[in-house]
């Protein structure tokens, strides 16, 4: 008779037995498989058609492949995906249920032609110009997007030349992947970033590119020929973290920018090469500076009856847009409850500085002064994407006479007066004195 085992154990086994239960099956992955037609020698396509399609993304290929298959998906929209490497099996899927629209990857699967490279930096990985016979049959490229932003990646598929067990099913195996845990980067000026990149593949040569786009217009900002093991390209700043990986595990080939400034603010592509095959990866990186807010005259007096104007200085900002608003509140409002817009207001035009960011000086005119207005307080407000709060900077208006001296008033008044009595008495003293020596030298 076996033995029992006691119940502790089958408590600590219990959360593994369950985890296997839950992951014996592929991940499934919504996608949309695109095409394109007639791009011929021009550049954009003349008709693109999309079709809904599902990924299955194993660890290892499998005797009995998925049997459960969606009903409304055309023959060959199925794609059993081997990725051993584990690139797309690392794509973060929501809970089962009913997820948000913000929740769900964005995926897209294409056709993928394997060719070589025509850049300086890959010509050493083929060298005889000839495409082995491997490269024949049907290829993929895949590309998976987290949103908002945390994992990205692309694969090249290679569809294998069996048949599948079900017709409706495209079996295919992650040759290239090329991924980045930081699609999306957020800095402020001077700082050093890291842009992450990462690649599976077999073991064998390979060539890395960073190329920066901003606008339309790009160069490369560094270009690694791993055939010659130099670097074609460089920019100052700019440095590789080349870390190549075992059998079954991912390369690093991640790109450190020294002290950012708004001249790195744009697209990077990280660009992997192998022989006839390469995948890419773009990453956002996005150059904030919160702005300094000065608002003068500090501190306010103005006399009854005399107009007055405030200048709210904001400097140092980038991106460009700002947004500066003026608020009024009167005198013992110190609820805030009847605030008001000041509506005479301006601005003058963006200044741009040596280092890139911008600067604006917003004004906002204020009708002649009454008595009654002394105490109101007038705020300058600014908003900006590099701040997390608005920045608010106020001013309390004192209208020249029109209450009785306050207490710092008091004490200086006293002060003067004191030292007036003091000088006072002292000159008198001294002029006493002098009189009593000048009557007793007439009296000898």
């Amino acid at each position: 008779m076996a033995a029992r085992a006691p119940l502790g154990i089958l408590v600590l086994l219990l959360p593994g037995l369950v985890l296997c239960l839950v992951s014996t099956g592929p991940s499934r992955l919504n996608c949309w498989f695109v095409e394109e037609a007639g791009r011929g020698a021009g550049v954009m396509p003349s008709s693109v058609t999309q079709r809904r399609a599902l990924l299955l993304l194993r660890g290892a290929r499998e005797e009995h492949p998925e049997t459960e298959l969606p009903s409304d998906l055309e023959p060959g929209m199925v794609f059993d995906i081997t990725d051993p490497a584990g690139a797309l099996r690392r794509v973060p899927l929501p809970a089962v249920g009913h997820p948000k629209e913000e929740e769900l990857p964005s995926c897209e699967i294409n056709a993928y032609l394997p060719q070589e490279a025509h850049v300086p930096w890959a010509a050493g990985l083929t060298p005889d110009h000839r495409s082995p016979r491997s490269l024949g049959g049907t290829w993929f490229i895949s590309s998976v997007q987290t949103l908002p932003g945390g994992y990205g990646v692309s694969a090249v598929l290679k569809g294998e030349e069996e048949a599948s067990q079900q017709p409706a099913v495209t079996v295919a195996t992650a040759v290239l992947s090329v991924f980045s845990r930081t699609p999306h980067l957020h800095s402020c000026l001077g700082r050093d970033v890291l842009l992450d990149c990462g690649f599976t593949a077999p073991p064998g040569p390979f060539s890395v590119e960073w190329r920066y786009q901003y606008r339309g217009a790009g160069r490369v900002v560094l270009a690694y020929d791993g055939v010659t093991g130099r670097a074609h390209v460089a920019e100052e700043g700019a440095q590789l973290f080349l870390e190549k990986g075992r059998a079954g595990t991912h390369t690093n080939v991640s790109l450190r920018l020294h002290q950012v400034g708004v001249r790195h603010d744009g697209t990077y592509i990280c660009t992997v090469y192998l022989p006839h095959l390469h995948a890419q990866q773009a990453l956002e990186l996005r150059i904030t500076e919160p702005p300094v807010v000065t608002l003068r005259p500090e501190p306010l007096s103005v006399a009854p009856g005399v107009p007055a104007e405030l200048a709210c200085e904001v400097t140092g900002y980038y991106p460009l847009d700002v947004t500066v608003s003026w608020l009024h509140r009167g005198p013992g409002e110190a609820g805030g409850h009847l605030l008001e817009y000041v509506t005479e207001t301006w601005e003058s035009g963006h200044r741009r500085g040596p280092d890139g960011t911008y600067s604006l000086t917003s004004f906002a005119r204020l009708a002649p002064i009454k008595p009654s207005d002394h105490g109101a307080t007038y705020s300058c407000h600014v908003t900006h994407v590099a701040l997390a709060a608005p920045v608010r900077r106020s001013v309390q208006l004192r209208v020249a006479g029109a209450t009785g001296p306050s207490l710092e008033d008091a004490i200086g008044m006293f002060l003067a007066a004191f030292l007036l009595y003091g000088l006072f008495r002292f000159l008198g003293n001294k002029v006493s004195a002098s009189g009593a020596e000048e009557k007793s030298k007439k009296s000898e």
